[in-house]
């Protein structure tokens, strides 16, 4: 059975790439992957700093705030305050809360406190509709800073709303709790809660103290943009310090290149010294030196090649004219020649013994 051929390979058509681009592709990939990994990680890090640092900034104010707070004239507040038609109150006890969180506030400017209790939907006092049904667990907001600074956020005296998880906690295990960064209607904010006791001990309300999480946001916005300004400067510096580097690579191994070239096309006065006796050697001066070897066993073997060829040369001419002069003697009018010749000397031989012969007397 006959196999079948096999079939052709088509030549795959080579590109070239300047070992420059691949250095600097190279290095740009890796550089990229290492600086990726630096800005996360200092991004996190710095990140989880700046919140650590407000959260405890946070925590103090709370607990200072709470320190300072009258509790029995809040649920005095509470339960015989009216509200008036701006949203907060003119009673003077609101009035001795709130001047107590503009001092909080004052020292440190960027925690808004704000005071609250929870309890039984059918059992707390209101003022409007209720945002939770009977048996639930309602929030009542009493005293709120944001009235003194931005009143479109601020939660108005003795209104309903829905307690977080967090507030619920501290309000039921008497534990301050950490919210982390969220939005409501009022923004976004990170919040903590501190449980507030009456003179007998007893959780009757919640501190809030929240601080504004746009100042989060510039935390890590200045973090960026440091950080690339650094990546900008950094990148550009490693770049062209990897074009310069590569610039003098590649210049060396062009010149060689070419001069390989050369050699190849039967020049051998090349000079590779420059390359191989360099005050740092390396992998480029160690290829001109096997080069000069090369170059310095090729020109013999060529030198030897070219003798051999010209005593082969002598070699066949001779056997050509041998082979020419055998051809030329085994012919027939060669042969006849020579006979003739043979002839010819037989008769003159003759001729020359008889004239040598004296005659007879």
């Amino acid at each position: 059975m006959n196999s079948l051929p096999k079939p052709i390979k088509t030549p795959t058509k080579q590109r070239f790439l300047s070992l420059r681009w691949r250095l600097l592709a190279g290095f740009t990939l890796v550089f990229s992957a290492v600086f990726a990994g630096a800005y996360y990680w200092f991004y996190a890090f710095s990140t989880e700093k700046a919140m650590t640092r407000l959260i405890e900034d946070l925590k103090h104010t709370a607990e200072g705030t709470a320190a300072g707070l009258d509790v029995s004239e809040l649920l005095e507040l509470y339960e015989e305050g009216d509200r008036n038609a701006a949203g907060y109150s003119d009673d003077l006890r609101y009035q001795n809360q709130m001047d107590w969180f503009e001092t909080v506030h004052y020292i440190e400017p960027r925690v808004y406190p704000y005071t609250f209790l929870i309890g039984e939907q059918e059992d707390n006092r209101r003022v409007g509709e209720a945002e939770v049904e009977p048996g639930d667990l309602e929030v009542i907001y009493l005293v709120d800073s944001l009235w003194l600074f931005n009143q479109d956020k601020a939660l108005s005296f003795l209104e309903s709303g829905r307690p977080s998880s967090y507030s619920l906690t501290t309000f039921e295990e008497g534990t301050g709790q950490f919210r982390d960064l969220y939005t409501d209607p009022w923004g976004s904010w990170i919040s903590y809660y501190l449980p507030l006791e009456d003179s007998s001990g007893d959780v009757v309300a919640v501190l809030g103290a929240d601080i504004e999480a746009d100042h989060v946001l510039e935390v890590q916005k200045a973090i960026r943009d440091r950080i690339w300004v650094a990546f900008g400067i950094t990148y550009g510096t490693l770049l062209l310090l990897v074009y310069l580097l590569s610039d003098v690579l590649t210049r060396r191994l062009n010149h060689l290149t070419l001069a390989a070239g050369k050699i190849g096309e039967g020049d051998y006065d090349q000079n590779l010294t420059a390359f191989s006796e360099s005050a740092w050697q390396d992998e480029i001066s160690k290829l001109s030196k096997v080069f000069e070897l090369m170059v310095s066993k090729v020109r013999k073997r060529e030198e030897t090649l070219k003798q051999q060829v010209a005593e082969l040369k002598i070699e066949i001419d001779q056997v050509k004219r041998d082979k020419q002069v055998r051809e030329i003697v085994e012919t027939d009018f060669f042969q006849d020649l020579m006979g003739k010749a043979r002839d010819m000397r037989g008769r003159i031989s003759s001729r020359e013994e008889t004239l040598q012969d004296p005659p007879p007397a």
